[in-house]
């Protein structure tokens, strides 16, 4: 299986075995992404969900991603975030990396509590102040696309920001519309249209 050196997905090879025993929504003929939208990939507890993470090299073995691809998809898109994506089910699904990728994008416009819980502030009397800084409420917003938006950090400059549903910053998307586009693949997110 090629490595995942760009944000496109490799062939998934599926046993005959796995698909007789495979509920619906894992059967081989589920390739797209949109089709992976529509299952949910989440979970209520943290420790339940990351029980069942692979390691790096597991996740490498079993999908064909790249390292960075693999670090990112597994950790990066989580960060200081609680990782609530069902990783049983990711697995066992007949394309991980694209189960992985949808599991993001539902967590993330999700009422679900994941916000910054894993922040050496969480439980702390500092926590409110942490948490609002790192919403676009703190922010002055100069315009939002779905789980992008565009905010001013200076007179004259302004930064792409992934967001949650709810307002929480992700992370810088990128200062090129390919770093933005890789950005929205790995979160599993709508990319926002070039600025023209």
């Amino acid at each position: 299986m090629a490595k995942l050196d760009q944000p496109t997905v490799a062939p998934v090879v599926v046993s005959a075995a796995g698909v007789d025993t495979a509920p619906a929504a894992f059967m081989a003929n589920a390739v797209s992404f949109a089709q992976f939208q529509t299952s949910d990939w989440l979970v209520d507890s943290q420790s339940a969900a990351t029980t069942a993470r692979p390691n790096m090299k597991e996740f490498m073995d079993a999908t064909g991603a790249s390292a960075s691809n693999a670090s990112e998809l597994l950790y990066g898109v989580i960060g200081s975030n609680a990782d609530l994506r069902d990783w049983s089910k990711i697995m066992s699904s007949g394309n991980p990396v694209d189960a992985a990728r949808a599991a993001t994008r539902q967590l993330y416009n999700s009422d679900k509590d994941y916000a910054l819980v894993n922040h050496a502030d969480y439980g702390t009397v500092r926590f409110a102040d942490t948490l609002a800084e790192s919403s676009l409420s703190s922010k002055t917003v100069l315009s939002r696309a779905g789980n992008f938006a565009d905010i001013a950090t200076g007179a004259d400059t302004r930064t792409t920001m992934a967001v949650s549903s709810t307002g929480l910053l992700l992370r810088g998307a990128g200062a090129t519309q390919d770093q933005i586009n890789r950005t929205a693949w790995l979160f599993g997110f709508d990319a926002p249209e070039a600025a023209a």
